[in-house]
């Protein structure tokens, strides 16, 4: 039976580990990714949270981005078109591919990647353990569920999450409210924009895995 597993990754040599440590306000969601050995190497991420003008010139000088552009630009995020420097490049995706694992949801921020995976089997995840280990990846298992347990059923990323359980907690959503984007935005250590896209994705993916699903089905 497949397991979905949502953990934290870093190394040096990871893509855009460069950048997100030269801009920490910075956070990327991964939208699509393509890199194997017969496809070109792309990310197309969102990118929000921080000063885009540090975050582009820290792209120019990132070892693992060959070349970059903007697809999007919205008021508070871009989306990006990332090419990634094949001769540099970590074989982490290739590894994914190998042992039949499918990601479904990346976030990236000061250097530290959050995956969501789906791998055919336990043992598939453990060698992707093992993986890391031998190529001194940082590698830390925060959630493991299969695809029909109930609590996975709202798919939300880990970031989501947290960030509802925060303002859940603090009275974010009282009211009147007893909690303010800065006080969310301190408390998990991101920007104020950063926390309100992460609230406004995840409250948007309960209504779709809820109310429209339930209605769906009647």
């Amino acid at each position: 039976m497949s397991v979905i597993a949502e953990f934290t990754i870093s190394a040096p040599d990871l893509v855009l580990t460069a950048t997100l440590e030269a801009v920490p306000g910075m956070t990327v969601e991964l939208e699509q990714q393509m890199a194997s050995s017969s496809e070109t190497a792309l990310l197309i991420v969102w990118a929000t949270g921080g000063d885009f003008d540090a975050f582009d010139d820290a792209l120019h000088h990132d070892p693992t981005i060959e070349s970059h552009s903007i697809v999007e630009e919205l008021d508070v995020r871009k989306l990006y078109r990332l090419r990634m420097n094949r001769e540099t490049l970590f074989p982490v995706y290739p590894a994914y591919q190998k042992l039949g694992a499918v990601p479904m949801a990346g976030h990236g921020a000061n250097g530290t990647w959050t995956r969501r995976v789906r791998f055919p089997e336990r043992t598939a995840l453990v060698e992707f353990q093992q993986f890391c280990s031998r190529n001194d990846i940082a590698f830390s298992l925060e959630r493991l569920y299969t695809p029909g347990d109930s609590e996975s059923a709202f798919h939300l990323t880990e970031p989501q999450r947290e960030a509802l359980v925060s303002a859940y907690e603090s009275g974010y959503f009282e009211v009147p409210r007893d909690a303010t984007l800065s006080k969310l935005s301190s408390t998990l250590n991101i920007s104020k924009q950063s926390v309100s896209e992460r609230l406004r994705r995840a409250q948007s993916r309960l209504v779709e895995n809820t109310v429209l699903e339930k209605r769906d089905q009647s």
